[in-house]
C-alpha cells in the first residue's frame, strides 16, 4: 500500500441502483445492471461538468491492530481548462490519537503528467513521471495514493469492482482481477444527491485497517488560481524522481 496513504481524493462515482441484495454468483462477479451504469454515467457527468473546485479534507487512518488513529486535515484544489488541468491536495495538521493537533504539512500535486509529493517533515520531494504525451485525468491518478475512487469512466469501474448502491452510497469491492484487490476489501462512497458528486470515502484495507477521507465546504463556482499548482520544492529538500 502506497505509503499507508492509498488514499480514498476522487474518481468516486456513484454506482447500482437495485443491484443485489441477495448474494453473489459463484464466480464472485455481481451482474452489472443497466441502472448501475445509469448511475456511474451520471457520476462521471457530474465530475466531468466540473471547471474549478475547493474544499477541506479530513483524512483518517485508523490500525485497529495497533489501537491507534492518526487524523490529517488540510485544503483540496481542482482545475480543469482547454490547457490545463490539477489536483492538489495540501495537507496542514494532524492528530494522533488523543494528543493536541500539531502543524503538519505534506502536499500531493496531481497535474496529468506527473504526481509530485512534498514532506515537510523530512525535508524531501518525490516526483513521478507518469505520461509524456496525453495527460491523465487527475482524478484517475488521485486513485493510486488515495481511495478516492469512483470517478472513472463506467466500462473501467465495472471491470474493476463489483458494485451495490443503498440510497446514496456505493459500495466497491475489488474483484481478484483488479488492480485493487491487494490493497482494498472494500470502499464505500457517499454521494451528495443534489448535485451527484462523492463527498465521503470509506476503505477497509487488505491489513484491516480503515482509511476515511471526507470532503467538506465544496465549492465548485468560485475560481481556483492556477498558481495554486505551482510546485516549489526548497533547496535544502532531498529529491528524487522517478
Amino acid at each position: 500500500m502506497k505509503n499507508k496513504i492509498v488514499i480514498l481524493i476522487f474518481n468516486v462515482l456513484l454506482i447500482c441502483q437495485g443491484v443485489v441484495l441477495a448474494g453473489e454468483p459463484a464466480d464472485g462477479n455481481v451482474p452489472v445492471s443497466k441502472e448501475v451504469i445509469k448511475t456511474i454515467e451520471k457520476l462521471n457527468s457530474a465530475v466531468g461538468k466540473l471547471k474549478q473546485l475547493t474544499a477541506q479534507i479530513e483524512y483518517t487512518h485508523a490500525q485497529p491492530l495497533f489501537e491507534t488513529q492518526t487524523v490529517r486535515t488540510g485544503k483540496v484544489f481542482y482545475v480543469k481548462d482547454a490547457n490545463f488541468t490539477a489536483l492538489r491536495i495540501n495537507f496542514l495538521t494532524i492528530k494522533q490519537d488523543t494528543s493536541e493537533k500539531q502543524n503538519y504539512r505534506e502536499d500531493y500535486i496531481f497535474d496529468g503528467r506527473k504526481i509530485t509529493k512534498i514532506d515537510y517533515q523530512g525535508k524531501s520531494a518525490t516526483t513521478e513521471q507518469i505520461a509524456k504525451d496525453k495527460p491523465i485525468e487527475p482524478f484517475e491518478l488521485v486513485q493510486e495514493y488515495f481511495p478516492i475512487i469512483g470517478l472513472a469512466k463506467p466500462d473501467e469501474m465495472t471491470g474493476q469492482f463489483n458494485i451495490t448502491v443503498s440510497k446514496n452510497t456505493m459500495r466497491l469491492i475489488p474483484k481478484e482481477n483488479s488492480k485493487f484487490f491487494k490493497i482494498y476489501k472494500q470502499i464505500d462512497i457517499v454521494i451528495n444527491s443534489a448535485n451527484f458528486l462523492p463527498f465521503d470515502f470509506t476503505a477497509q484495507t487488505s491489513d484491516d485497517e480503515k482509511i476515511t477521507i471526507k470532503l467538506t465546504q465544496i465549492e465548485t463556482s468560485k475560481a481556483v488560481e492556477k498558481s495554486v499548482f505551482d510546485v516549489v520544492i526548497p533547496a535544502d529538500f532531498a529529491q528524487t524522481q522517478k
